[in-house]
């Protein structure tokens, strides 16, 4: 239930702080008064858009405040699982807007995005409005009717089915996808494999191209380093060998007279065989010299097919290397998408299977309590003066979408013999107006909604009808509170709580203001509405008796 409302800075509003009980408010006062804007400032905490010009003049931000004290248990419960604590019951919801587009939200003093502002007010309380009636020919909102209708029975179906409906969709783009791009696929799948092969028949190791140019080069030189080798040993062998034999031989007779020529000697020994060796290994690398011209072949044609490996995959082996392994790498994503691709087609297929059986299930719900929605609609219609009235929901199959299979059109004749048609096609604006009241109370009872709030929706109804609708609205508010702005003496007579909107003027500026009616000013009010302004003594008269219907 409503307990308070705080408005400040809205339109001609400067600061209304209005405090509501059970049961049925009525809202009345004169056209422009700023009725409306105070259900307009309400809608703001189900999370609509606002301008920032309804901001009032010279201020810069607005805000809206509620006290609710929820009293259905299901909607605690809700409350509770979304992960907001009530302290007694008691939720404190509130929204500023400012003049450069600002949003802050808050529910029980706790800071919270505007999209979580609207999913728990829309469990809390509901607006229907005059403007609302036009939709009633929309075929989308005529099926939401009906799943509201069929209440908790087809609610937790339908969550499994969206749920489930929204994965479908989501794995049904990307298969899709992947298949588009099936030819794209194979002719980047035959250039990887392409380059992988032409990258593995070479198979490069790391370091070999330098290697191999060094024992090019050395090729190349082969003659130049044989005959340098091959003087070396000459020089070795018939000049610095002798020589060394001979200072050998010196230094040994030396050390017969002088021991510290033994010393000498045997350096002269160590650089003998240290000779020797470096003559040994120059006759071996010597031997290597000798031209190959298959080796000379094998090392060009082999240096050649690394080169061009470098021209397309990196300018070393090492970046070769590194770009083979990306290849790899990207060859199995696409043959893994290609596996990806069966098992989305299975998935997709049992899904669709799930779908059909859940949308099977949600019709038959729709079909068996749409028979139910039809009597109560026109027993209200009944009550509101549409005596003569057929009324039928038809079902129209289709293919898997959001809501299932089900489409659904309101049929209407309005006098006996008619052949049932759209309501577009027949109802006019006073009869459309009545099938709305009559599907919005039925709905109604249906909702855990706190609070329902009527903004003229008894626009074009007069006399007995009028009548009808204040004992459907007073009806209604024995299981909801209901807040209505109406224009109908009729509906005015039936508040449990009256409040009267005004506008006066104070320093130059118009302002909005609120009254509670008591007593014989809510039957002067009641009078007004027949009368005008000059209220008289039957109008007044009339005012009582109306008022004693709902005493």
């Amino acid at each position: 239930m409503l307990k308070r409302l705080l408005i400040e800075n809205i339109a001609i509003i400067d600061r209304l702080d209005i405090e509501f009980d059970k049961g049925l408010t009525i809202l009345t006062g004169e056209t422009g008064a700023g009725k409306s804007i105070i259900i307009d400032s309400l809608s703001l905490l189900l999370g609509t858009k606002f301008k920032k010009e309804i901001i009032r003049t010279g201020c810069t931000k607005a805000c809206v405040s509620v006290v609710f004290e929820i009293e259905k248990k299901s909607a605690i419960e809700r409350l509770t699982q979304m992960g907001i604590s009530l302290e007694d019951n008691f939720l404190i919801v509130s929204r500023e807007v400012y003049s450069s587009g600002k949003n802050i939200c808050r529910v029980n003093n706790q800071f919270v995005l505007l999209s979580t502002l609207r999913e728990i007010t829309k469990h809390i309380f509901e607006i229907h409005g005059q403007n609302e009636t036009h939709l009633l020919n929309d075929k989308r909102i005529q099926l939401l009717y009906i799943d509201r209708f069929c209440g908790k029975e087809l609610e937790e179906l339908k969550a499994e089915y969206k749920d489930l409906y929204h994965d479908y969709q989501e794995k049904k783009r990307l298969y899709e996808q992947i298949i588009t791009k099936e030819e794209e696929r194979e002719r980047q799948l035959d250039l990887l494999n392409y380059q992988i092969n032409e990258i593995e028949s070479v198979k490069p190791q790391i370091g070999e191209d330098t290697e191999l140019e060094k024992r090019k080069e050395i090729i190349q030189n082969s003659w130049k380093l044989k005959h340098n080798s091959e003087k070396i040993l000459d020089t070795i062998n018939n000049t610095i060998i002798d020589s060394l034999e001979m200072c050998i031989r010196l230094a040994n007779e030396n050390s017969r007279f002088d021991k510290e020529f033994e010393a000498i000697s045997e350096r002269l020994n160590n650089v003998y065989y240290e000779i020797e060796d470096i003559s040994f290994s120059i006759s071996k690398k010597s031997q290597s010299y000798e031209v190959n011209k298959d080796e000379i072949e094998q090392i060009v044609d082999r240096l050649d097919k690394i080169n061009r490996l470098k021209k397309k995959y990196g300018s070393t082996i090492e970046k070769i290397l590194e770009y083979r392994k990306n290849l790899l790498e990207e060859r199995e994503k696409i043959r893994s998408s290609s596996e990806q691709a069966l098992e989305l087609k299975e998935y997709l297929s049992k899904t669709k299977e799930r779908l059909e059986e859940i949308s099977k299930k949600m019709s038959d719900i729709r079909r068996r309590k749409s028979e139910e929605f039809e009597k109560k609609v026109l027993e209200i219609l009944s009550q509101l003066e549409m005596k003569n009235v057929s009324f039928y929901v038809n079902f129209l199959e289709r293919e898997l979408y959001e809501e299932g299979i089900d489409e659904v059109e309101f049929l209407i004749s309005t006098n006996v013999g008619q052949q049932p048609k759209l309501l577009s096609a027949i109802a006019s604006g006073g009869e459309l107006s009545r099938i709305m009241l009559a599907i919005k109370s039925i709905v109604a009872e249906k909702d855990d909604v706190e609070l329902i709030i009527f903004d003229e929706i008894d626009s074009g109804l007069s006399g007995v009808v009028a009548n009808r609708l204040a004992k459907l609205l007073k009806e209604l508010s024995k299981k909801h509170q209901i807040i209505c702005i109406t224009h109908l003496p009729q509906v005015a007579a039936a508040a449990d709580t009256h409040y009267y909107v005004y506008k006066e003027v104070k320093e130059n500026s118009t302002i909005s203001n609120i009254k509670k009616l008591e007593g014989n000013e809510q039957l002067r009010e009641i009078a007004r509405m027949f009368s005008g302004e000059n209220v008289t003594e039957s109008s007044l008269l009339h005012a009582k008796q109306l008022k004693s219907q709902f005493v």
